[in-house]
């Protein structure tokens, strides 16, 4: 039997896997528990793209229209937009979520902190407001997963920058690869004779 690789590295970024806020150090998920997640979410590894709108500081750095934005951008383009974070910051969460005009997946409070760090290592890219030590970021640089760190970044830059820089990072990843758009349709109203 083969030992996962994911598990050597989980327990070296254990205490740093804690999504805005630490706690006490979570688990490599096992493969069955993430496979759930992934099946019930429809998460498609090839196309995935972590937006973290969360922030270990009072004011984060980029207001939610402006995740939005840069999460639609790349939506248009194929490429499956999942938004995470804490379930004590559902009001960002969801802000984010709210202002976009097209679909994405809302996992905010609902990765367990143990399933993050294989949710961060299948993705293509991560968009997070800051690095902090607990961050997912912090997780991305570990795990060799493509981020931007938007703290970096002077506070006027805007969202078409940052798509931009996303789109960089995208095309160097090898397996990773944009699907058709995915578009929300509405049935039909049907008309009472």
């Amino acid at each position: 039997m083969r030992a996962n690789p994911l598990s050597t590295l989980s327990d070296d970024l254990a205490t740093a896997l804690v999504p805005d806020a630490p706690s006490a150090s979570p688990a490599m998920p096992s493969d069955a528990e993430y496979d759930e997640l992934a099946a019930f979410h429809g998460i498609e590894r090839e196309r995935l793209v972590l937006i973290h709108p969360g922030s270990h500081r009072a004011a984060p750095a980029w207001p939610a229209e402006r995740y939005a934005d840069v999460a639609d951008q790349l939506a248009a383009d194929g490429w499956q937009i999942a938004i995470v974070g804490d379930a004590p910051d559902p009001e960002r969460t969801a802000g984010v979520l709210g202002a976009m005009q097209t679909a994405a997946l809302f996992l905010a409070g609902a990765v367990a902190p143990a399933t993050l760090p294989r949710l961060i290592a299948n993705a293509r890219l991560l968009v997070s407001d800051d690095a902090a030590a607990s961050s997912p970021v912090a997780a991305a640089r570990a795990l060799g997963t493509p981020h931007i760190v938007l703290e970096e970044h002077p506070r006027d830059t805007g969202s078409d920058a940052i798509a931009a820089r996303a789109r960089a990072a995208l095309s160097k990843t090898g397996d990773a690869h944009p699907g058709e758009p995915f578009t929300l349709h509405m049935p039909a109203a049907h008309e009472s004779a």
